[in-house]
């Protein structure tokens, strides 16, 4: 086996997608937008609440909108608030609790599974995952159509594979806590915690009559951002391989760098791996794509709300590969950031995608900190590719199909880094012949 493959498995680059998905920072691969957002866009997304009396009987109405009077809606919620105070036998929740249960039915109620509100604790538990602090189980995770939190994909030599979780398999409960009503966000940062913990999922897989429990133990996850390599094809050629594990700050120097270390040994074709990459930074996205793309290509459209659309294009001083032939190996793992540079290869006829389908998620989410340290993130645009293809909840689909199975991870195969190389080296002798 060689060394890029026994790093990638053994390390599990891939894995930041759980360390953030589980961790709370992307999460599924959330991208940070911050770096890119105008001042229209970063607007307030704070509204005030009604204040409560100790009894949690209302005391003050909220601000009063253009009318001069609350929405029918609230005066109804607010009845239903007084109501169940009076009548309820049995234990009342406190008054904290039911405003982040009345905020969460309201975000709920939007229908995006990436617009979410997180409580104190959480928040402050992602703000510090963001920062480079990661601990979790090493799986990339999503909401289904149904609502259930489904695992998409075990990473290599992590915690979630060990432990014998599969595609597919829906996670209803964390330590016997149920899911129902959780957000995503709420939901894997439920199953994160400190490193040597032990979790357990009660998990309901297709072809099993019943749930069941995988106990698994969390482990922290350290990676290199970007892993190259070297390879002798079987025809005499040299092909360069980069992955790349996340966009963080300084992603695309680092690729570059490892481009241009690859063809001063004799590189004259290029494997670019974001299998399992979460996403991250826009920018970054943007300047990663330049490395292969000559400069004022179109990257990727941003769609606001209204309809209005932002053209983002290649930089300059990022062209290191823009001629040699390309793979980039995508899966279901590979989000947000990933398909952006997957899209704009494949739009704009630079290389040959290959792997599996992405994940699908090309939306655009602005976290907003609200006054007691709860946060809301909202979703307020979409990305398009250069011709104008949705990402989200599409994905992108790769131009040849290369399988990788649950067995192929178990044994420590590459059976889709090996049909780049072997695409690669056609293609090179076929140029060579001609």
């Amino acid at each position: 086996m060689n060394t890029a493959t026994k790093k990638w498995i053994k390390l599990g680059g891939a894995l930041l997608v759980a360390a953030l998905l589980m961790a709370g920072s992307f999460l599924a691969g959330m991208v940070f937008y911050a770096a890119n957002s105008s001042p229209a866009q970063a607007a307030s997304l704070s509204a005030a609440l009604p204040f409560l009396g100790a009894t949690g009987a209302f005391t003050q109405t909220a601000p009063a909108g253009e009318d001069g009077d609350l929405p029918p809606s609230l005066d109804t919620f607010w009845e239903a608030w007084e109501y169940l105070n009076k009548n309820f036998y049995g234990e009342i929740p406190s008054n904290q609790d039911r405003m982040y249960g009345a905020i969460r039915g309201m975000v709920n109620s939007f229908g995006d599974q990436h617009t979410a509100f997180i409580d104190p604790v959480r928040a402050a538990i992602a703000s510090e995952n963001i920062q480079g602090s990661f601990s979790g189980i090493g799986a990339t995770v999503r909401m289904d159509e149904a609502g259930r939190l489904e695992i998409v994909d075990p990473m290599p030599d992590s915690p979630a594979l060990k432990a014998g979780l599969r595609p597919g398999d829906i996670v209803i409960k964390v330590d016997d806590q149920p899911l129902d009503g959780m957000n995503l966000f709420e939901a894997v940062l439920l199953i994160r915690g400190p490193t040597g913990s032990t979790v357990v999922l009660t998990v309901f897989r297709e072809g099993e009559l019943e749930p069941f429990d995988v106990s698994i133990v969390r482990d922290t996850i350290e990676l290199e951002v970007v892993e190259s390599e070297l390879i002798d094809a079987p025809g005499g050629g040299k092909i360069g391989y980069v992955r790349l594990t996340q966009f963080s700050g300084g992603a695309a120097d680092k690729v570059t760098a490892a481009i241009g270390d690859l063809v001063k040994q004799g590189a004259t074709s290029m494997i670019f791996d974001l299998r399992s990459n979460p996403g991250g930074l826009l920018s970054e996205a943007v300047n990663v794509s330049s490395v292969f793309v000559k400069p004022g290509e179109t990257i990727v459209r941003e769609r606001l709300k209204g309809g209005d659309e932002r053209v983002f294009e290649a930089k300059r001083n990022f062209q290191a590969a823009v001629e040699m032939p390309l793979v980039v190996l995508i899966n279901q793992g590979s989000a947000s950031a990933s398909e952006i540079v997957a899209g704009a290869i494949q739009d704009l006829s630079r290389g040959t995608i290959m792997g599996k389908q992405s994940f699908g998620k090309g939306s655009v989410q602005l976290p907003h900190t609200l006054s007691d340290g709860s946060e809301l993130r909202v979703t307020i645009a979409e990305w398009l590719t250069p011709n104008g293809r949705q990402i989200h909840g599409e994905g992108i689909s790769p131009d040849v199909e290369a399988e990788m199975s649950f067995e192929d991870l178990q044994q420590q195969r590459d059976p889709q880094r090996e049909a780049a190389v072997e695409f690669l080296n056609k293609t090179t002798q076929e140029e060579k012949s001609e």
